[in-house]
């Protein structure tokens, strides 16, 4: 995985030198092994191979996709629907409401089914997947601390990458001539207020997927009980830090307050060092953020009430949702407003502004402003279950980590369409729901933090 990183950011033509290995073995570790963890790690990693392998041909980008993404799940679901006459009702009773929502989702796809369509494999998919595995038996365990390694060398990879000379030219190239995505992507999007200092991308090729990895690479400490490793602590703060993403930046701060919060702190000399270390890392951010213009206007982005924030960059999305829902509370139907394929105008405000007549900006389709979205698009009813869904999912083990982690993804949600992530997703809600049911000596029981 190290190598595979390092050769598609630094030397994309050889990716089939590593790449070839690593899906050889992966199958064999998925279908002879019958290991889940394997599948989950490949779905990861399927953006190193879709595209770089052979670059420039959409054949073999379609078949890779199946490759990496569709076969190897399909087959566990295979397992669990052909192999097994058995549903886990305890299972089933924790996610009642997810099957409900699931059974929704279906349905109420029949309204618009050429925009449902359009999102199945982003949203309606990985939701059917997770519910098929977590209720049907056999269920494969995931091998947690084999993934914990996954997150350590890939996260270690993606620090070499950012900090080795010319990085973004490298993904500049990487986006610019197509060989990650079938079309090419303009770059400009991927720097820090569209200015000089790159986001870091990693290996899926999405600073804000990064930064949710890194979550999870933290939550896996804590139920491994191996939140005193802080090499590992420190590598996904880098990582989440360098992607600069505010939900995920805000996620993993409210998850290291719920982990080593003040009733649980222990005065080590280990602590010490390390909260030292912290602070002098803080200071120099500052002071060298108070000489710099670009991240300056990136931390202005935090606060809700600025002319330019996190939230009003999407106010036209938001504005434009509600009035669809007010429109029609039970729902315009899935893809409805987030579909390429729907009839949407959204005026986003002007450019050119130096023409005598400046240019009206356009956009077709509604994107991270999700929870409006959702409202408008599902209906009041749908809306509620998925809200009790996601409650289900995230907050099943009611500890103080799961309180804090779901007030940040909420937050996040406001803007980032995670739901819609596709499979990301999927093995995003997979991992986290399976570490959630394991015990933690460690964890706060929710009576302790409501005291």
């Amino acid at each position: 995985m190290f190598v595979l990183i390092l050769t598609v950011y630094k030397i994309p033509e050889y990716t089939y030198i590593p790449g070839i290995p690593f899906l050889l073995i992966s199958y064999y570790r998925i279908f002879v092994k019958q290991d889940i963890t394997v599948a989950l790690i490949l779905m990861l990693s399927a953006r190193l191979l879709m595209g770089p392998m052979i670059p420039h041909s959409d054949m073999a980008f379609n078949i890779l996709n199946v490759l990496c993404n569709y076969l190897p799940i399909a087959f566990f679901v295979f397992l669990a629907l052909f192999k097994s006459e058995k549903l886990s009702f305890t299972r089933f009773k924790m996610l009642k409401y997810t099957v409900l929502y699931v059974v929704f989702l279906l349905t109420f796809s029949l309204l618009h089914l050429s925009y449902a369509i359009s999102v199945l494999a982003q949203e309606i998919l990985p939701l059917v997947l997770f519910a098929i595995l977590m209720i049907k038996l056999p269920r494969k365990e995931i091998d947690f601390h084999y993934l914990l390694k996954f997150f350590r060398y890939s996260f270690v990879a993606c620090v070499v990458v950012y900090l080795s000379p010319h990085f973004s030219d490298q993904f500049e190239y990487l986006f610019a001539r197509g060989i990650v995505f079938k079309e090419t992507v303009n770059p400009e999007s991927f720097y820090v207020t569209r200015g000089s200092f790159p986001r870091n991308m990693g290996f899926v090729f999405d600073f804000r997927i990064l930064g949710q990895l890194a979550s999870i690479y933290l939550i896996t400490l804590y139920y491994l009980n191996k939140t005193n490793k802080f090499f590992d602590v420190l590598l996904l703060l880098t990582i989440v830090i360098l992607t600069f993403s505010r939900g995920p930046i805000l996620i993993v701060l409210l998850l290291l307050l719920a982990i080593y919060g003040p009733d649980k702190i222990k005065l080590t000399k280990r602590v010490l060092w390390a909260t030292g270390i912290g602070i002098a890392i803080f200071i120099s951010l500052t002071v060298y953020s108070l000489n710099s213009p670009t991240i300056m206007k990136y931390v202005s982005t935090f606060n809700p009430f600025a002319e330019k924030s996190a939230i009003s960059q999407r106010g036209m999305f938001i504005e434009y949702s509600f009035d669809k829902f007010l429109k029609n509370p039970l729902g315009n139907g899935i893809g409805s407003l987030s579909s390429p394929n729907a009839d949407n105008v959204i005026f986003a405000g002007y450019t050119n502004f130096h023409k005598e007549t400046p240019d009206p900006i356009y956009y077709y389709s509604v994107s991270d402003a999700y929870w409006v979205m959702s409202l408008a698009e599902k209906g009041i009813f749908g809306f509620v279950l998925m809200v009790l869904s996601l409650l289900e999912i995230f907050y099943s083990n009611r500890n103080r980590l799961s309180l804090f982690f779901v007030l940040g993804l909420f937050i996040n949600m406001i803007g980032t369409d995670i739901p819609k992530q596709g499979f990301f997703y999927f093995v995003f809600i997979y991992i986290y729901f399976e570490l959630s049911q394991l015990p933690n000596k460690e964890s706060t029981p929710l009576e302790r933090v409501t005291e």
